[in-house]
């Protein structure tokens, strides 16, 4: 029982951490005053770099954040989203839980449904692609799967 309530307490942190990230694309949806149906985030964090990276979908087409968004309003978005990646990882270390390199978030905003993809491994040091490339890989898999 005291195994389940540390996982389940891990499973809430995590979630809950994750849902902080989201809140900031959320709320710089609203402060611009632009709708989307999906919000993207691309999170990666080794010991060498933290890379951060987000886009939305709205009737059928991605866009990026320099298409609808300055450069301040990007970089505020960057300096919150690095808090929340440090939360990440210090609920990582309290629990004791292996921390995901990769982080790959869709919302969706009408249905409220997180859908997050980890990897445990550091596919920028083992792999062949570089953390731009593996960016614009999934930016062009989730072009490919929308639903018109």
């Amino acid at each position: 029982l005291r195994r389940y309530k540390m996982l389940k307490g891990f499973e809430d942190a995590f979630v809950d951490a994750q849902a902080s990230v989201i809140s900031l694309g959320l709320e710089l949806l609203s402060n611009s005053g632009k709708e989307a149906e999906k919000i993207y985030i691309y999170l990666y964090r080794n010991d060498e770099m933290d890379y951060i990276n987000f886009f939305f979908e709205k009737e059928g087409k991605l866009y990026t954040r320099d298409d609808w968004f300055s450069s301040g309003e990007i970089r505020d978005f960057f300096y919150c989203a690095k808090d929340d990646l440090d939360n990440i990882t210090n609920v990582c270390e309290a629990y004791d839980a292996k921390r995901p390199y990769e982080f790959r978030l869709i919302y969706n905003v009408i249905t409220k449904a997180l859908d997050s993809k980890y990897n445990y491994e550091d596919i920028v040091i083992t792999g062949d692609k570089n953390i731009f490339d593996l960016f614009e890989d999934w930016f062009d898999e989730c072009g490919k799967n929308i639903t018109k």
